[in-house]
């Protein structure tokens, strides 16, 4: 296996240029000093090989080099950074433990129109999910040694590829054929000393047969270490906002509220805050309280309080040492393949994988507040007067104010983080044939299987009835301190200062457990391509064309344990199992027509169309289509336009997720308080339901059973797609490309729910009753609201638009310099106009994203790469335009509301020995750029899914070699 040239002829840098708005190409050297020859253009974005032109549906490729130039271990890390995409799963946003069971996954978002509305192929296959519940595909279960190149489609591409692909593709096209023996290795250090990363992968194939067939494997292990917040200053600021003390009142161009350093929750010290049973915190005796370590009383230092709570400075729990900036995963992928020529005209492939993902989180501790907050799952912590452990000075305190006991507010720092550990397994096998029917007419027939296993072993989880048991604690006959209720052998445990809970006791009321998940999926497909020959030829040439079947069968299945279950751990709501699946039967079919070649106003002009028909087991019928167009008037310009309807059937998770039922109190937006208090309709739509005015609820006497999860009566999604655009390749200006498309999504009938209160309030605030949201309301003979459906259903909608663009310019510059050698600029970039979501379909404001923080109306990547001789330079520009904190809020409401424009920095330096040896070392952010202010505030999830577009590691060093036997 030889590398890649370093040095490349401007013929054919710019062939390759023109195909990075149309498609690939093959290309084979005859000779070691023979330029590359473009053999075939095989178009993307379409079943359909064609030669020579180019699809009227946009595509953005990366291909193996541009890949490498970036240095990550990881595909997914690559692919984030394209402004189509937006990140949502990576490793800085997976350190919580409602997101510990998808720790070391990521998962591509196009649009951010959501995970489940990208649909990634492999090799133009599907690919078995990593999402229990969900058809998402784990990018990280993707070698990234095997990539070839990767295609971005958007338009279209739910006729040609199937459902789920309502906003794009991501087609990644894997290497199939090896010689030789490969083997490259990377280690890399962040510049604060964590988050290392090492990576070693080894690749190697062998012809059989005089070179009818051809057999290769590769084994990829990585690591990456943690990185810790508390090693950088600008994560460990604890930032928030709170009110301006220079604020003078509404409108007075004053910030109402502003950041303030080192702020913290002065309720939940570590030694525990003292509050009675009223909320007092009994100042006039001194107060507030806490403990120290040996369990004295003492005056709680509240620093300068900015929200009740809330402090700067102060006795708190700085909890930004529990963050992690990227949690440590482990992977193990280990493919392999064969190819074989059965016939002349038949060749057999079998390829297969197995992956292996090991991943941690560190949670923060448990915490009490200083009331009782059992709805969230946070029980409090009341300690009655005779607890033993309650010192003499604060029993005096207590008698004197007739209290019989207090809370304790605290942060339980001495019982340790909460973490988990996951394993992931996945299993993906593929096996079939393909080949030639006649000379005009191929063929591909196969079945794949995929199957992923989760396990995530929850550690130091809190049960709290336990944890409420051993904290009423009492002296037995004999002067011991024990439980009050003594049962199961419970063991006391003490709140009452930094370090007062013994091993023993945390044992008692903390648990490990485990979780378990599985997902599996079987496809067969077998698909006609070709064309019609001399049989039928328009003026353009031939017609081609694509068509076939796709069986589908997917299964899903969660067993969350009873603890989880139940809801009995800390600040965890029920979470019940789930189990469901569904198979599909689709056709397909796609034509393009090339209608003129080379006339005057007409060096090309096509059409193509698909559709495909699928049957569901679930929904039963969805129809899928598109029609497009593109039009070259002279060789130096092409204009290209596709529309199309795209559907999603909704998942298993969506489908099949248990209904559960809740006992809750809602307020009547018919009763006579509150029939005026909404939108205008109400009063209209409550006599429609044949309510009267001086209606009175009972509301407030009973609750209402309410109903949530999943809906087996769901229907697919529909969205509306238009791209519109042009290719340039000026020939005044060798190597230059230039293609700009607009794009316009507009999804119907979204799946979506809404809280208990949102359904009754929001049927009767419609239009008309004649809604969603008012089938999901049951009311009784009387009137009154007896249930309440709180499950998902067919009511949201969505609306994104933009501008996509990219540019290419090829300069050979030791033709007009004195520098030797090529550069190679590539820009792109999208223009973000619109992203807006609808709760419910045509009902109110839309939820406005485009420019909101996670959402930059502009971003774009530029990069400049210089090769001569053995040596290839890269420079590689990263842009986000200012995005505000939220669309929706006044400009005086706080400062900063923006994020101010960002750049980032990547630099590479490669040097191949020879054709067999290459090092190459690199640094990204390098310029060490911090996250805005906006990218470190609790409200963004410290570096969740709004924030983590921004780099949280700083500047970070790599180096790598590549050895080629």
């Amino acid at each position: 296996m030889s590398l890649p040239r370093k040095s490349y002829p401007i013929p054919a840098l710019a062939g390759a240029l023109l195909l990075t708005a149309g498609g690939p190409a093959t290309a084979q050297e005859t000779g070691a000093d023979a330029e590359p020859v473009i053999e075939e253009v095989v178009v993307t974005g379409s079943r359909i090989a064609r030669t020579g032109t180019m699809t009227p549906t946009p595509v953005t490729i990366l291909d193996g080099e541009e890949l490498a130039l970036n240095g990550d271990v990881r595909l997914a890390e690559t692919l984030n950074e394209l402004p189509s995409i937006r990140p949502t799963q990576t490793t800085g946003n997976v350190n919580t433990t409602d997101d510990a069971q998808e720790a070391g996954t990521n998962f591509l978002n196009l649009r951010g129109l959501g995970i489940d509305r990208t649909l990634v192929l492999i090799n133009g296959r599907r690919h078995v999910g990593s999402r229990t519940g969900s058809a998402a595909v784990d990018i990280n279960t993707i070698p990234s040694e095997l990539v070839d190149r990767v295609e971005v489609i958007t338009g279209g591409a739910s006729a040609v590829y199937g459902a789920d692909a309502v906003s794009g593709v991501v087609n990644i096209i894997t290497k199939d054929r090896f010689e030789g023996l490969s083997i490259s290795s990377q280690a890399g250090i962040a510049d604060a000393g964590d988050g290392e990363q090492y990576q070693i992968a080894i690749t190697g194939g062998s012809n059989l047969a005089d070179d009818a067939g051809n057999v290769w494997f590769n084994a990829t292990w990585d690591r990456s270490r943690r990185a810790e917040a508390r090693e950088r200053g600008y994560a460990s600021r604890n930032i928030r906002f709170a009110p301006n003390p220079n604020d003078t009142g509404p409108n007075d161009g004053i910030p109402d509220q502003v950041l303030f350093d080192n702020t913290g929750f002065i309720g939940t010290p570590a030694g525990g805050q003292v509050v009675g049973p009223n909320g007092e915190l009994f100042r006039a005796q001194g107060g507030p309280f806490t403990f120290d370590a040996a369990g004295n009383l003492v005056s709680q230092d509240e620093g300068t309080l900015v929200l009740p709570f809330l402090s700067q400075g102060g006795d708190f729990v700085d909890l930004s040492q529990f963050d992690l900036l990227a949690v440590p995963v482990e992977r193990t992928i280990v493919a392999g393949g064969l190819n074989f020529d059965v016939t002349d005209r038949i060749t057999f492939f079998a390829d297969g994988k197995v992956a292996q993902t090991e991943s941690e989180t560190d949670g923060q501790p448990t915490f009490n507040l200083g009331f009782d907050a059992s709805a969230t799952g946070i029980p409090g912590a009341f300690i009655q007067a005779d607890n033993p452990f309650v010192p003499q000075s604060l029993r005096d305190i207590l008698a004197a104010e007739g209290a019989p006991g207090f809370f304790v507010g605290r942060t339980n720092v001495d019982h340790g983080g909460r973490q988990s550990r996951s394993d992931r397994d996945t299993t993906q096998l593929y096996v079939g044939f393909e080949g030639d029917i006649t000379d005009n007419m191929d063929f591909s027939l196969h079945y794949q299987w995929g199957r992923t296993d989760n396990t995530t072993e929850f550690i130091n989880e809190r049960i709290n009835s336990r944890f409420l048991q051993q904290i009423d604690a009492v002296t037995d006959a004999g002067g011991n301190i024990v439980c009050r209720d003594a049962s199961g052998g419970c063991v006391p445990l003490n709140l009452l200062g930094p370090t007062a809970a013994t091993a023993e006791a945390v044992a008692f009321s903390h648990v490990d457990f485990v979780t378990e998940g599985r997902l599996t999926q079987q496809v067969v497909n077998g698909t006609i391509t070709g064309d019609t020959g001399r049989a039928l030829e328009l003026p353009g040439g031939s017609v081609g064309y694509a068509f076939g079947f796709e069986y589908r069968d997917e299964e899903s299945v969660t067993e969350e344990g009873f603890l989880r279950n139940t809801g009995a751990l800390f600040a965890t709501a029920p979470v019940a199992d789930t189990a469901g699946g569904f198979d599909v039967w689709e056709g397909f079919a796609e034509a393009a027509f090339p209608l003129l070649q080379g006339v005057t106003f007409a060096e090309e002009l096509n059409l193509e169309a698909a559709v495909r028909f699928a049957d569901y087991s679930t929904i039963g019928d969805a129809t899928t289509w598109k029609v497009g167009g593109d039009w070259m008037p002279v060789n130096d310009v092409r204009f290209r336009v596709t529309v199309s309807e795209a559907v999603r059937a909704p998942n298993i998770g969506e489908l099949f997720a248990a209904v559960e039922q809740s006992n809750l109190f809602i307020s009547d937006p018919c009763d006579a308080d509150f029939v005026n208090s909404g939108s205008p309709n109400r009063p209209d739509n409550c006599s429609a339901l044949g309510l009267a005015p001086d209606f009175q609820s009972n509301s407030e006497a009973f609750t209402r059973a309410v109903f949530s999860g999943g809906n087996p009566d769901l229907e697919e999604e529909t969205a509306d797609t238009f791209t519109a655009g042009f290719v340039l390749t000026p020939g005044f200006l060798e190597g230059f490309t230039l293609t700009v498309d607009y794009w316009d999504i507009e999804i119907e009938d979204a799946i979506n729910s809404f809280p208990a209160q949102a359904v009754v309030n929001g049927c009767v605030d419609s239009g008309s009753i004649d809604n969603p949201l008012c089938d999901s309301v049951s009311r009784g003979a009387n009137g009154n609201i007896e249930t309440v459906s709180s499950q998902l259903i067919n009511i949201a909608s969505f609306e994104a638009s933009g501008i996509d663009f990219e540019a290419r310019y090829l300069w050979e510059i030791g033709r007009s310099t004195p520098i030797p050698g090529i550069v190679d600029f590539g820009l792109t970039g999208t223009w973000l106009d619109e992203l807006d979501f609808f709760a419910q379909e045509g009902q109110g404001e839309p939820d406005r994203e485009a420019g909101e923080l996670g959402d930059p109306e502009l971003q774009f990547n530029l990069r400049a790469t210089w090769q001569y001789d053995r040596w290839t330079v890269s420079v590689y520009e990263r842009f986000l335009s200012s995005q505000d904190f939220d669309l929706a809020e006044s400009g005086e409401l706080r400062s900063p509301n923006d994020t101010g424009t960002q750049w980032y920095t990547d630099l590479q330096v490669r040097y191949g020995f020879n054709e067999a040896v290459e090092v190459y070392g690199g640094i990204n952010n390098a310029f060490d750029r911090e996250p805005p202010d906006l990218a470190l505030v609790p409200e963004t999830r410290a570096f969740g899914d709004d924030a983590i577009l921004y780099d949280q590691l700083g500047r970070y060093f790599y180096a790598g070699l590549r050895i080629d036997f």
